[in-house]
């Protein structure tokens, strides 16, 4: 077998076999050269090729990376991960981060109707699909109108179900903005990314059936982001 096959082969093994986690950085160009007893021309075309199979991402001065499975997510009217990422064959799961009661800030309030200083119900997760952390999402509700809803979410496990506990049985989309940013350093452990490697944001606002602002939310993800647009109308 060629040289550089050789390598590229052992890494890609390493990366399937979860020896290197998808994000961790692979040895350098130097460790590698000594540990294959090659010259660094070899170790390079060894990681060209794990870019070229979308196995490895290597950016110059800060190494290369094995790379993070990329979740697809398509914007929907009706937004909902569990039943969006079981419809795709995965399996979905969520963990909760923080679950409280404090003041609205004047974005928070301004997005709900409310009062700067009423209370709010702040919620925070991080999202999985296959065991793979793709996202960290903060939610906020207006505590007034949800009373108990700590106590219910808790309950219920899903924001889906607890909205119907409180006999909200659907809620909607109304607009979505979407940014990129570097990750903070809570952001990039928790979602297993290096540090120069985008998120996407999304901030959002749901709406209940009948147009009053329900949700408020800010989500930061690792997934590609997919747009349908509907085909025209003929007449």
């Amino acid at each position: 077998m060629v040289l550089w096959r050789e390598i590229s082969w052992s890494l890609e093994r390493r990366i399937q076999a979860r020896e290197i986690t998808p994000g961790e950085k692979l040895p350098t160009e130097f460790e590698l050269s000594r540990e294959f007893m090659v010259n660094r021309h070899t170790v390079r075309r060894a990681l060209s090729d794990l870019q070229e199979k979308g196995i490895v991402e290597s950016t110059q001065g800060r190494g290369s990376y094995a790379r993070r499975p990329s979740s697809l997510m398509r914007l929907h009217r009706r937004p909902r991960f569990t039943e969006t990422v079981r419809e795709g064959g995965q399996t979905p799961r969520t963990e909760t981060i923080k679950l409280l009661t404090r003041a609205s800030d004047a974005k928070i309030a301004a997005q709900l109707g409310l009062r700067v200083g009423e209370p709010v119900v702040y919620l925070e997760r991080c999202r999985f699909v296959d065991d793979e952390p793709i996202g960290l999402s903060q939610h906020h509700f207006s505590s007034g109108r949800l009373p108990g809803f700590i106590e219910t979410y808790k309950a219920c496990g899903t924001i889906t179900q607890t909205l119907i506990n409180f006999g909200i049985p659907d809620y909607t989309r109304r607009r979505t903005a979407i940014s990129a940013r570097l990750p903070t350093i809570d952001e990039a452990a928790r979602l297993q990314v290096p540090r120069h490697v985008p998120l996407l944001v999304h901030r959002y606002l749901n709406i209940d059936g009948t147009g009053r602002p329900l949700e408020y939310g800010i989500s930061r993800s690792t997934t590609e982001v997919e747009i349908e647009f509907p085909e025209p109308t003929r007449v």
